[in-house]
């Protein structure tokens, strides 16, 4: 890791020519920085406050120039060390001999700064968490409106203050837990059953909410994964073959047909898609073989790694009690409702369905305009940035099945310290989102993708 007490500079603006450019320094050394630039000394001792100076500036071996000085003396800098940005004429061989300038004039201990290492400064002094750090290399590389939009929400802190309220909250929590844990033999109850659940059940709400808000950020990679869900005969089989536009998989009338997972990859608006087509949601897990089993525990296994569900439900028959609890669960991703068969008697739409099909071509164009809509939304569309979505997913989930697990523990009696291991496990984790707990490693990695400068 880089060290943080010498003074770094470096070419702040864009590379090219521009009306403008910018030059920034950091560090114990900046005032004498400032200093050496100067045409007309300024007493720099004097200035106590963040203050803007308009004065010449010389480095060789171009004329004297005029520029404006932002100067900040003291820890209320980006870096919160002393800082300036020199803002003169943007011409790139200017820029680069008032670079120069500084690592020979400027004092001992100048030196260029590497990729991110402003920003790794500010987060290494507590001016931003991690997400906030990633937040600014998504502004610098946004490509349009809606991704600068989600990169400058996150560095106002937005995705910071959901985590930091959910680790304030599980610091509590765990402080009853184990104030209780020791002072069982005084039966003194810190915290009840009832309240312990609920705010176990309040976390886990919120990790799988932000857990969803990074999957769908995640959709925007070059591939998804698409799985094909419902209760057995629901024409599963059918769609995906009518998706594809060929016979990927069995089709019968018989239900339980497919029992292995079935996958077909499809691209749909540019984006690479494998989708996944199941066994069928069996209810009564006493009654089904070992293979039907088995086949129940891919289809699960399959879902928790899928970016988008079709939940496929037959609109010829009778809505099932199993398909009207799903729809009054809020999805984990992204998910799509297909109401199937629409070319049989009997059909009746399902009003929840966010489309209506039926195997043949003309049935399935509309599933097919609709995942491109979804997919494409979910392409621009996020609370966070894209590099914060890939690194934090991990940790998150590992965060979210442990809180989980603490909370069916919950409703048993005496695994207070088991559920207190669980809460430690995820506060672990959330601390590894947010830098409460990194490495070395952690900060390189993200650090480097930074341009010099930033």
């Amino acid at each position: 890791m880089f060290p943080t007490d010498d003074t770094i500079c470096a070419i702040a603006s864009a590379a090219g020519q521009a009306q403008r450019g910018i030059v920034r320094i950091s560090g114990p050394g900046a005032a004498q920085c400032l200093a050496s630039l100067l045409v007309e000394p300024v007493n720099l001792e004097e200035i106590t406050e963040p203050t803007v100076l308009t004065a010449q500036i010389q480095v060789e071996p171009f004329p004297p120039c005029s520029a404006k000085l932002y100067f900040w003396p003291d820890h209320r800098s980006y870096t919160r060390q002393p800082s300036v940005e020199v803002h003169m004429p943007g011409a790139a061989p200017l820029l680069q001999a008032a670079l120069n300038h500084l690592c020979r004039q400027g004092g001992t201990g100048v030196r260029v700064a590497q990729p991110g290492e402003f920003t790794m400064r500010a987060f290494l002094a507590g001016r931003l968490d991690l997400t906030q750090a990633e937040a600014v290399l998504g502004v610098i590389d946004a490509v349009d409106q809606q991704e600068l939009s989600v990169a400058l929400s996150q560095l106002a802190g937005g995705l910071n203050r959901q985590l930091q309220a959910l680790r304030d909250q599980m610091i509590g929590l765990l402080a009853q837990l184990e104030a209780g844990l020791d002072f069982v033999e005084e039966d003194i109850e810190f915290i009840s059953p009832e309240q312990l659940r609920s705010q176990v059940r309040e976390v886990h709400e919120q990790l799988v909410l932000i857990l969803g808000q990074l999957q769908n950020r995640l959709v925007q990679t070059n591939h998804v994964r698409i799985i094909l869900r419902g209760l057995p005969n629901a024409g599963k089989s059918s769609l995906l073959n009518a998706l594809v536009g060929r016979d990927a998989a069995i089709v019968s009338d018989i239900a339980g047909t497919t029992r292995d997972y079935v996958t077909c990859h499809w691209r749909i608006g540019g984006i690479d898609c494998t989708f996944i087509d199941t066994a069928g949601v069996e209810l009564n897990d006493a009654l089904l073989s070992e293979i039907d089993r088995d086949a129940q525990g891919m289809t699960s296994r399959q879902s928790e790694i899928s970016h988008v569900e079709l939940l496929c439900i037959d609109g010829s028959r009778e809505l099932d009690a199993w398909e009207a609890d799903q729809l009054q669960i809020a999805p984990r991703g992204v998910r799509v409702v297909v109401c199937t068969k629409s070319d049989l008697p009997g059909f009746r739409p399902l009003a929840a369905a966010d489309v209506v099909t039926s195997h043949t071509d003309e049935g399935v164009r509309g599933l097919r305009e609709h995942l491109k809509v979804v997919l494409c939304q979910q392409a621009t569309e996020g609370t966070v940035v894209q590099q914060t979505a890939a690194r934090c997913f991990d940790s998150l989930e590992t965060a979210t099945q442990s809180v989980q697990r603490a909370l069916e523990l919950c409703d048993q009696q005496w695994v207070e310290e088991l559920i207190a291991a669980e809460l430690r496990t995820a506060l672990n984790q959330l601390g590894l989102v947010v830098g409460a707990v990194y490495t070395d490693d952690i900060l390189d990695r993200i650090f480097s993708t930074f341009c010099i400068g930033k």
